[in-house]
């Protein structure tokens, strides 16, 4: 009981960590240069299939093609690239749309029409199992229980406590 209370509790820091990184990072008009690199590596050219002009929410199509990762993840692969495969201290050059399940988008890197950059350490645990489990020009949908994403004490004031989250995701490159 008392590990599950801890576990719960570290979980709420790294989701508020995630928040606080997220907004120092992209609200300010200050840069970051400081931490992450000048410009991420360009990315490869798209891929000219129908599925690369999908625009988010991805469809899922197949539900038999739902695959289970650690902890409850769902990952389903919209296209899945031939790229590297990101490592867990890596950073990803990603375009992102995150929902909750009732299809409120409480972020979307599509919306503000530029993809993030982000140290895949310092992400939610959700994604950092599910972006190492494709290759760089991959796009997926990632539905991630609260455990995984913020937890109980959610991400005030778009993410309520105990969450599970919809992302759709573009991993565009990996260094």
């Amino acid at each position: 009981m008392m590990y599950s209370s801890i576990r719960k509790y570290l979980c709420c820091l790294f989701g508020l960590s995630v928040v606080l990184l997220m907004a120092a990072c992209s609200g300010s008009g200050e840069s970051a240069a400081s931490e992450a690199p000048a410009s991420p590596p360009p990315a490869a050219a798209a891929p000219t299939s129908p599925a690369s002009t999908l625009k988010p929410p991805y469809p899922i199509a197949d539900s038999s093609q739902v695959q289970t990762l650690p902890g409850g993840i769902q990952l389903y692969i919209i296209e899945k690239g031939s790229g590297a495969i990101p490592k867990p201290g890596s950073h990803v050059f990603i375009n992102y749309h995150g929902m909750l399940t009732d299809g409120t988008v409480f972020d979307s890197s599509f919306e503000r029409g530029a993809p993030a950059d982000f140290a895949l350490n310092q992400l939610i645990k959700g994604w950092q199992i599910g972006l190492t489990a494709v290759p760089t020009g991959s796009k997926i949908k990632l539905i991630i229980p609260p455990e995984y994403g913020y937890g109980p004490q959610g991400s005030p004031p778009n993410i309520p406590g105990n969450a599970t989250l919809i992302f759709d995701i573009e991993l565009i490159s990996t260094y």
